[in-house]
């Protein structure tokens, strides 16, 4: 068992690897969105919990709110794992998150040709994709909205039309264009790849933006994860 400390804004678990490749995807995704919960407004003590079934396996997802804690760890989130036909659950993540302006929000998505459950942590600034890794046995981040530019301060994730999940990123009042990443999941490398779909917005598009009006605190946030592996 080991102790980790990661100076992440969002992250309870990383496990370092290649990031995203740039191939396009052989075929269409999968995708489905199996559940949003918006902006959890969570009172002291409150939680939000959910047990998630797949064929490869079950997850469990916890997020606390936490009365007597300090403001660099307001939020505690835990994710347990259970493989098919074991009677117990196995944590595999254990983290801290800290208090923002803006609170916290969960997406969880099911790729339908893998069985796989992935869910995207949203802290309105910076979004990251997670999922359980059946063949190494952790958790992986596979997806974090710093490692892509955009010029445009809100990160979100969803399903596109064509069954595979998108990163896009917003202006605070949702007007005009988007920046586009079209992620898909490469059977090849075993990790999420990426389609740039914004070239000429890096070059028409506003090079600044004004940030009074997010929380930069998740961008910079101090050390927020202890966790076992």
């Amino acid at each position: 068992m080991r102790k980790h400390l990661l100076g992440l804004a969002l992250t309870f678990l990383v496990a370092v690897s290649v990031l995203l490749g740039g191939t396009a995807p052989a075929e269409a995704g999968n995708f489905v969105q199996v559940a949003d919960t918006g902006v959890l407004e969570l009172k002291a003590d409150q939680k939000w919990e959910r047990e998630y079934r797949t064929k490869m396996g079950d997850v469990k997802i916890r997020f606390r709110n936490l009365a007597n804690s300090k403001e660099n760890k307001r939020y505690h989130l835990i994710i347990w794992w259970r493989d098919p036909g074991a009677e117990k659950y196995v944590r595999v993540a254990n983290g801290y998150n800290p208090k923002n302006n803006f609170g916290y929000a969960f997406k969880v998505f099911r790729d339908n040709h893998t069985g796989r459950v992935y869910f995207a942590m949203d802290a309105h600034g910076r979004v990251a994709l997670y999922g359980y890794d059946t063949f190494a046995r952790k958790l992986e981040m596979y997806v974090d909205s710093i490692n892509y530019y955009s010029p445009l301060p809100l990160p979100s994730m969803l399903v596109r039309q064509d069954g595979d999940l998108e990163l896009r990123f917003d202006s605070v009042n949702r007007s005009g264009g988007s920046t586009r990443y079209r992620l898909f999941w490469d059977l090849e490398r075993n990790w999420f790849g990426y389609q740039d779909l914004n070239a000429a917005v890096y070059y028409n598009g506003p090079t600044t933006y004004d940030d009074s009006v997010y929380d930069m605190s998740v961008l910079n946030a101090p050390t927020i994860y202890e966790g076992v592996d």
